[in-house]
């Protein structure tokens, strides 16, 4: 009796890259969505009691989705104190810009549509 070994095509194997979408963050899972990501990762420290932050989230979600190249990940200090802690995050809201890891820039505080448009394209730019 002899067998045939048919090899298996696999298409898409590498990981997926989440561009242009906004993604909730946690405490376990911060590290894979923004340390080891291979694109830029503008990140939205914020907390649901924050009422700048709830006006800045629908901008930021805007300006990403409309700059492919870039993900969203959005962190809620109060369930992840430990990494709000890590990145020094004094004041809410804290945008921070991340490029394979590293961050690379920040703004802290309400930004006006034209000014978060211009930041994230700026990093979606670095791609």
């Amino acid at each position: 009796m002899s067998f045939i070994v048919v090899a298996q095509r696999q298409f898409h194997a590498a990981v997926p890259v989440m561009t242009g979408k906004t993604i909730e963050a946690t405490s376990e899972t911060f590290a894979e969505l923004v340390n080891k990501a291979d694109h830029p990762v503008i990140v939205d420290f914020y907390a649901d009691w924050c009422g700048p932050c709830k006006m800045l989230g629908p901008l930021l979600e805007k300006s990403v989705k409309a700059n492919p190249k870039v993900t969203l990940v959005k962190l809620d200090v109060d369930n992840a104190s430990e990494l709000a802690g890590q990145y020094k995050i004094a004041a809410l809201p804290t945008v921070v810009a991340f490029n394979k890891g590293e961050a690379v820039d920040q703004f802290v505080g309400m930004r006006r549509g034209p000014d978060v448009e211009n930041f994230v394209k700026k990093h979606a730019d670095r791609a």
